[in-house]
């Protein structure tokens, strides 16, 4: 299966619920502590180089996260895997350098190495390393996404360039994503759709009202990895994403509820014709194609306990249910639902924990043509994942993970996968 399909748009929006919470957060960056263990990054005290950048408006991430992982039950190779990531984040404020008010900019270069458990022939389609699988599974082990905002007043900001949808995925309070820091498969780390690329190009329109907030998404329906996305855009059609986002209030404790509807004019290859394509090139009919796409879905994040002195850490429930067209999307749809948060242990709470149940449904196309041609049914691919952040210091985390998961195809066993990933934070 193809991943031209990840991280709901409607995750850009959760940034306006936030807000302050960013904004008692850069306070604290603002004042960093001297004592190397306190210190969010670890190059990133008073005096730092980071502190002289940061105040002129240039704020600098570095990150370096490794993976050890490996395939402990089931069918294929049981040989563990060690990779890692590397990932710079740069985030600019132009009026600070002398520009107009209300113009940002952030890049993000990623660069992966290394091996990998998303290929051990156990059926899996969904990786279960989310930080690796992406960029690599477009052709390569980097990429660059740029990024600029202007933000008009109090309620409006239009954002133009190259978008990393795992950037959007990370922000969300309980369920977090990206796979650097929280779960690890893609299932959860960046929910697959069918209709939007790990990275677009595109643009972003996000309006603040009361109560709500709407993004609206126009991109091109190709993963703009491909260098042909960015010298062509839109020569394949486009995508509309229309998303509202509403902030709620239960006994005090905050959460969200968001809709999020997307239509594409892309034309995608008729389901139905998927077992021809198996066919000697001679024997072959030309494949009939199907226009539109359309996707819907509804996701909500709930806390059940907040932090009086941070309201930003707690933990809650969360969960997403989603439904597309079937065909030409290869999925029908998919839910997830779990618990995380930040750590209830006492004096754990910079830890993070989260264990969380999703299913994803194949086309009943794509799965008839597989019982005819293929000798064998495809179900749906459904899991669990479990795992524990260990906050050593605030820029050095030791991550435990477990995922159980039932692949596609039914002639595959169970797949139990195990992993330990350290991030370092510079």
């Amino acid at each position: 299966m193809g991943y031209s399909c990840l991280a709901p748009a409607a995750l850009l929006s959760l940034f306006i619920l936030h807000e302050a919470d960013a904004r008692a957060q850069e306070s604290l960056k603002n004042e960093e502590p001297n004592s190397l263990l306190e210190r969010s990054a670890l190059l990133d005290g008073p005096g730092s180089p980071k502190e002289a950048l940061r105040q002129h408006g240039i704020n600098l991430d570095l990150w370096w996260t490794q993976f050890y992982q490996g395939l402990i039950a089931g069918d294929g190779d049981k040989n563990w895997q060690y990779g890692g990531k590397a990932d710079v984040i740069a985030t600019i404020d132009a009026h600070k350098l002398g520009l107009w008010s209300g113009l940002s900019a952030t890049l993000h270069q990623e660069i992966v190495y290394g091996d990998d458990a998303n290929t051990q022939g156990d059926g899996t389609s969904i990786p279960g390393n989310t930080a690796i699988a992406f960029p690599r599974i477009g052709g390569s082990d980097y990429d660059t996404s740029i990024v600029l905002s202007q933000q008009f007043g109090q309620r409006f900001t239009l954002s133009l360039g190259k978008f990393n949808m795992l950037d959007a995925a990370s922000r969300t309070p309980l369920l977090g994503g990206g796979g650097v820091d929280t779960f690890s498969n893609t299932a959860l780390a960046a929910p697959i759709s069918g209709v939007t690329p790990p990275y677009l190009l595109g643009s972003l329109l996000t309006l603040r009202t009361e109560p709500a907030t709407f993004a609206f998404f126009v991109y091109d329906p190709r993963n703009a990895q491909d260098s042909d996305v960015i010298e062509d855009p839109f020569a394949d059609g486009v995508t509309f994403s229309l998303s509202g986002t509403i902030p709620v209030m239960i006994s005090g404790l905050r959460g969200f509820q968001s809709l999020r509807g997307v239509y594409s004019t892309q034309e995608g290859i008729d389901l139905r014709d998927v077992p021809q394509l198996e066919l000697p090139p001679e024997l072959r009919d030309e494949p009939r194609t199907k226009q539109p796409y359309w996707y819907f879905s509804y996701s909500f994040q709930q806390f059940f306990y907040q932090s009086k002195i941070d309201p930003s850490k707690g933990w809650g429930l969360f969960g997403e249910f989603g439904i597309s067209d079937g065909n030409p999307n290869p999925l029908s749809g998919h839910l997830f639902v779990g618990l995380g948060g930040n750590s209830f242990v006492p004096d754990r709470g910079d830890d993070r924990w989260g264990i969380a149940y999703f299913n994803y449904r194949l086309s009943s196309d794509l799965r008839d043509a597989a019982r005819r041609d293929l000798g064998f049914g495809l179900g749906d691919e459904e899991g669990v994942e479990a795992y524990y952040n260990l906050a050593v210091t605030p820029w050095l985390r030791v991550t435990g993970d477990l995922q159980i998961i039932n692949p596609f195809p039914s002639n595959k066993d169970e797949a139990v996968f195990a992993g330990i990933r350290v991030q370092t934070k510079f």
